[in-house]
């Protein structure tokens, strides 16, 4: 009697995992919050297939909508943040960004994509809670520009740029308390 209980609960634990497992066929029920789309890239490193493409879906402009939304980031950061360190990061940050997002709207074929907005949950915090999550979010996107650029014959001398300033920025933004 035991026995047959707990493989009845092994195989009602199965059927249930069974329905958390990625379908091998498209559906017509809306992806879960949060879920990324099908077509991002899994990785940032797997971000462009293609050397040389320079086209909306190309390196440049994926790494354009990245240094868009460090731009974001960094503008709000310039009259949010408290730490000092921080708004001097922001203010870095804000420097290179516009400098990378005017090329790299040249290299995408004039595609300008959409500016983002400033993050609303990010916007709605203050004070060291504001820093904290203005930290993590900055560090996600400049560790993932360099990859982002890497592959295009194009981005080259800009990926060499972005590894540096990856390096500047996250040492900075882990000597915040």
């Amino acid at each position: 009697m035991r026995k047959s209980t707990i493989i009845g609960a092994v195989l009602v634990g199965g059927i249930a995992l069974a329905g958390c497992t990625p379908a091998e066929y498209d559906s017509d029920q809306p992806p879960a919050p949060g879920t990324p789309p099908a077509d991002a890239p899994k990785m940032a490193g797997q971000a462009s297939t293609g050397h040389g493409s320079t086209g909306e879906s190309g390196a440049a402009a994926q790494l354009l909508s990245n240094r868009q939304q460090v731009l974001a980031l960094a503008e709000l950061a310039a009259t949010k943040a408290t730490s000092p360190q921080a708004k001097e990061v922001a203010a870095e940050l804000q420097q290179s960004a516009t400098e990378q997002v005017t090329e790299l709207k040249q290299l995408a074929g004039g595609a300008t994509g959409q500016a983002p907005e400033a993050d609303a949950a990010l916007s709605a915090l203050s004070g060291a809670a504001f820093d904290a999550q203005w930290k993590q979010k900055v560090l996600s996107l400049v560790g993932q520009a360099p990859a982002l650029a890497q592959g295009d014959a194009e981005l080259s001398e800009l990926a060499t740029e972005l590894t540096t300033e990856q390096q500047e920025i996250t040492a900075k933004l882990n000597a915040i308390a």
